[in-house]
């Protein structure tokens, strides 16, 4: 059976049938599936939930907070949620991936702080994963639509529930003997997110260090120190980026005049709006909308080299 057919089941069975890992203590919730042969360029975007993708073949490139990691054959990356991010491939990626989210409700505290832990602090990209349980049972899922008339088997729902909680593993950094006696600090990193969360949902609003470290109750050089020591980048920096990712999201997927984009992205006029927006993309912001509609907005869509 050639990879395209084995994807094509794949594709259907796990997204009409395993939408839900429950076992005693853990609640999690499957939203998609996918299984493609030929993944090309997609645009910025970000999720409110977890998105595990494993590279079977190919080469490409996956961009987050800035940071661009090349993708290649074995490659594990993970999208964590409300983390703007984006795939290219000049070539195309054979490429699974599966999106997911905690039911914190149905889930007792081991696993609820792992998954917490995951969303603060796991990395976005683990190389040579094929040599690792979670490569091994990307593989052995995929094997498991190889034969013609495969079908839902038991062996199916319990590779994905171990797949997931492999993740979770996977893309979090081993814990130093300071973590295993309750001594890490946590705080920098729940602020760090919380600082984000915050950012995220004001865009449109005047944000500055003083409104923003006085949401958080700390510092200005407290907050100037998160963004610099977890992203290398100032705090005036990360907003404009944050804008402008919000701003190519909108011109993708929405008819909404330029001039309210600009508005509704915290921008002081559209002036101001396209020439920093050219200056972070290397286009205006109407060329680029041109450039995307024409091209279309899926499958094998190139951006701009000076993009980022």
């Amino acid at each position: 059976m050639t990879i395209e057919a084995s994807f094509r089941r794949a594709n259907h069975i796990c997204n009409r049938y395993i939408t839900k890992v429950e076992q005693t203590g853990l609640s999690l919730s499957i939203l998609y599936w996918g299984f493609m042969p030929d993944h090309f360029d997609n645009a910025f975007h970000r999720h409110s939930f977890f998105e595990a993708c494993y590279v079977v073949d190919g080469e490409g490139s996956y961009i987050e907070q800035n940071q661009h990691y090349a993708l290649t054959k074995g490659t594990a990356f993970l999208s964590l949620p409300g983390t703007w991010h984006q795939i290219r491939s000049q070539t195309g990626l054979t490429l699974c991936y599966v999106a997911f989210e905690l039911d914190e409700a149905h889930t007792d505290v081991y696993y609820t702080e792992s998954f917490r832990r995951l969303a603060e602090l796991g990395q976005s990209v683990a190389k040579q994963a094929d040599l690792t349980p979670t490569g091994h049972l990307w593989q052995a899922l995929i094997a498991s639509f190889d034969l013609p008339g495969a079908t839902l088997s038991l062996a199916v729902k319990q590779i994905s529930a171990s797949l997931l909680l492999s993740i979770a593993d996977l893309h979090v950094p081993a814990r130093t003997d300071s973590a295993d006696t309750g001594e890490q600090p946590m705080e920098p990193n729940t602020l760090f997110r919380q600082a984000k969360r915050y950012i995220d949902d004001n865009l449109i609003n005047e944000l500055t260090l003083m409104t923003v470290s006085r949401h958080l109750h700390i510092s200005s050089r407290h907050l100037t120190r998160l963004f610099q020591e977890n992203l290398g980048q100032s705090f005036v920096h990360y907003i404009q980026e944050r804008r402008v990712q919000n701003a190519a999201w909108l011109l993708l997927n929405e008819q909404t005049p330029i001039k309210d984009i600009a508005i509704q992205c915290g921008f002081q006029s559209v002036h101001y709006f396209t020439r920093i927006f050219t200056r972070e993309l290397g286009v205006s912001p109407a060329k680029f909308r041109r450039i995307q509609f024409a091209e279309g907005r899926s499958g094998k869509m190139h951006f701009p080299p000076q993009m980022s």
